[in-house]
């Protein structure tokens, strides 16, 4: 066996080989399933981030390429082709996108059958010879091999398999509809043009990616109309990275290496042009507003802004959200559990900036935190994370990023997880009387009676200091810890009344006068953390689907603004309107 080694002072080396492969094959027929919305796909958070599909248009029969991450070399990519012929490009990535709609509409079985036909109708194929295109493509996607050293992501151990992963995307067996053998296909083809047909079986990594939570949801048909494979691979990406945020900042050798593009510094100016082109594409399309190089040297140290339009937040969501409604209806039919069916949850500006507050302080200096907090929600979702939170904060870390990531991958917060898991069957009466029963003769209810004679907004006052105690006292916060607080509120407010006498002493000192006739509008920290709490109330007593929450918001915050501009937003006013829309 022959092998050439070429090596490149970026980042990658290729070689030269003639591996052997082998094919396996397996028959089952899936019937079927209508899906609302078609052109929904989920990608496999591997295909987005790593190179899966070159762009090198020059590729050569059996080159082997692999792809170094680090400078120890440990830390890989192999893709290496069948025997004869050349690594996936960007004509098995459209097929891959085509792939994706076809296995969705059919209900996302492991296996599936499709002709050439109807990924030639996905793909909008010109060329008469869509057969002989369709079917090398599949054979390459099917018998190319990946070897992954420490980066493949892992939907079922939450994270990079360390280990060395050697898989295909998928394995394929080719079905000719005349033979015999192959009477129970050919019922099943109508359109009797169809002489082959092929059975697909995705590999374990893969498919457990794309079913539990380790994908993202994007437009197939966006994807496949998006003519430049570099600028597909630039959409993908920036759709990850940049969360909610409309605005991103990259480094421009960052993009040359996650596309990758080759280049050296002679004719580094070339591959930014390339760059450019497909950015310009993006804009065009209106994926992204605009964009900007920022070039103080040299291009190796160059930036580039992205802006991104007002409704991709949206869009993003919705994406989102219609996929997930897509998935539930599958549940049922396709065996896959509840359990096991985990959505990957969206990492929003609003929960990123809840795990930093709950991160020690210094966490917030960190350039790098809130992007590694996000892929942290993505990953693990907002629970888990904001768990690994809490203990990196108790265990007075120094290094703060690095702790919080290990927690997360060692699972050390599992032991305060516990009181976050859901339950359908919570007795609040239980919970009443634990917090209740056994203290209410150690304080004294008058002074409950004099806190209800205070001005409503000291009221406020004193019962927030309360519930911060009383939290601080349990060393964490989760809903079991609010229902508690709600169920005791009396006791806590009284509590925390004994151990600061002199509040209500002070007001009792205090001349009584008229409050000038002003209104007060609360501040918006406020007002976002009281409608959060009573939806996540309303959360337990309902069960709201996530459609319903963001409804909910919707409703509350349009009522809310218009209040705040009118009339001026008090508390009392932002209670009325909790209190419409959300009944306890």
């Amino acid at each position: 066996m022959s092998k050439k080694i070429v090596k490149s002072s970026v980042w990658w080396e290729e070689t030269i080989d003639t591996p052997e492969t082998e094919i396996v094959e397996e028959n089952i027929y899936v019937d079927e399933k209508f899906i609302k919305n078609k052109s929904l796909i989920r990608m496999d958070l591997n295909l987005i981030q790593f190179p899966i599909f070159s762009k090198n248009t020059k590729r050569k029969v059996n080159q082997i390429v692999t792809y170094f991450f680090n400078k120890n070399r440990d830390t890989y990519i192999t893709v290496t082709p069948q025997a004869g012929d050349y690594i996936p490009g960007e004509t098995e990535e459209k097929i891959f996108i085509a792939l994706m709609q076809i296995m969705k509409e059919k209900g996302m079985p492991k296996k599936f059958v499709i002709s050439a036909l109807e990924l030639k109708n996905k793909i909008n194929f010109t060329t008469t010879k869509y057969n002989s295109v369709v079917e090398k493509a599949l054979s390459r996607l099917a018998s190319t091999t990946y070897v992954f050293k420490n980066t493949l992501y892992s939907s079922e151990h939450k994270g990079i398999l360390g280990e060395k992963i050697e898989t295909s995307i998928f394995n394929i067996k080719t079905i000719t509809l005349s033979k015999k053998e192959n009477k129970k296909y050919r019922d099943l083809v109508e359109d009797k043009r169809i002489k082959v047909i092929y059975e697909l079986e995705f590999s374990d990594h893969f498919y457990r990616n794309i079913i539990k939570k380790g994908y993202l949801v994007y437009d197939g048909d966006i994807l496949l109309e998006i003519e430049s494979s570099t600028a597909r691979t630039i959409y993908m990406l920036i759709e990850k990275i940049r969360f909610q945020k409309l605005y991103l900042k990259i480094d421009t050798l960052f993009l040359i290496k996650r596309i990758p593009l080759k280049y050296n510094k002679k004719n580094i100016s070339q591959t930014v042009k390339i760059l450019e082109n497909a950015l310009s594409e993006l804009v065009e399309k209106n994926l992204i507003l605009d964009f900007k190089f920022i070039k103080e040297s040299t291009w190796e140290k160059s930036e580039v802004e992205i802006n991104f339009p007002e409704s991709a937040n949206d869009e993003k969501q919705n994406r989102f959200y219609e996929d997930r409604n897509d998935f539930r209806k599958l549940i049922t039919t396709n065996g896959v559990s509840e359990t096991e069916h985990v959505m990957l949850e969206v990492p929003t500006e609003e929960n990123i900036d809840r795990i930093l507050g709950l991160l020690p302080s210094k966490a917030r200096n960190l350039k790098t935190m809130e992007r590694t907090i996000g892929e942290a929600i993505e990953k693990y979702g907002y629970e888990k994370v904001k768990n690994a939170a809490i203990y990196t904060k108790e265990q007075k870390a120094d290094k703060i990023r690095s702790y919080f990531l290990k927690t997360l991958e060692n699972n050390w917060a599992d032991d305060i997880e516990e009181p976050i898991a859901r339950s359908s069957k919570i007795d609040f009466k239980t919970i009443q009387d634990e917090n209740t029963h056994k203290d209410v003769s150690q304080w004294d209810r008058s002074l409950y009676m004099a806190f209800e004679k205070l001005p409503e907004n000291i009221q406020n006052g004193i019962e927030t200091y309360a519930y911060r105690d009383y939290i601080k006292e349990c060393g964490m916060e989760t809903k079991i810890q609010q229902m508690a607080f709600k169920y005791s509120r009396e006791k806590y407010i009284c509590e925390f009344l004994e151990k600061h006498p002199e509040i209500l002493k002070d007001k009792e000192d205090e001349e009584i006068v008229e409050p000038k006739k002003e209104i007060p509008t609360l501040d918006i920290k406020s007002v976002r953390e009281k409608i959060t709490r009573a939806i996540e109330f309303g959360d337990m007593l309902y069960s709201y689907s996530e459609e319903e929450k963001r409804r909910l918001l919707g409703n509350i915050l349009k009522e809310v603004m218009e209040l705040d501009v009118t009339k001026g937003l008090t508390e009392e006013n932002l209670k009325n309107v909790i209190e419409k829309y959300i009944k306890l």
